[in-house]
């Protein structure tokens, strides 16, 4: 069996392993994202770098229940819209769909900006 040998990510002089700045970790994940790498790549890199998979998990937590509770309000709220306008209604719909929508994606998305997280 042939050994896997582990690839060393470049050390920022001065600082020990593992303990550089933020910014310094944010700056080298996106040098290796390269130029063509879209806004949400870039965003995600921004979201996650200087952070422990924990508290990606518990951010993530926080907007994907925040996202569902809105969503949920929202809903309700278009109910009662029905009464006064119905266009108000359907927008209110709309977005609350959305955002059970985005609340999903979040969720989902979790464990690989965990994953993300734990490798920068």
């Amino acid at each position: 069996m042939a050994k896997k040998r582990r690839v060393q990510q470049p050390q920022a002089k001065g600082f020990r392993p593992g303990k550089e700045p933020a910014h310094l970790k944010k700056r080298r994940a996106k040098a290796q994202l390269g130029a063509d790498a879209s806004w949400s790549q870039k965003q995600a890199i921004d979201a996650v770098a200087g952070r422990s998979p924990d508290e990606v998990r518990s951010m993530v937590k926080r907007w994907s229940t925040g996202l569902f509770a809105g969503g949920l309000l929202l809903g309700v709220g278009g109910l009662f819209l029905y009464g006064w306008s119905t266009p108000a209604g359907i927008v209110t719909h709309v977005v609350a769909g959305l955002l059970l929508v985005l609340g999903y994606r979040v969720r989902k998305s979790g464990q690989g900006l965990a994953d993300m997280a734990g490798s920068i």
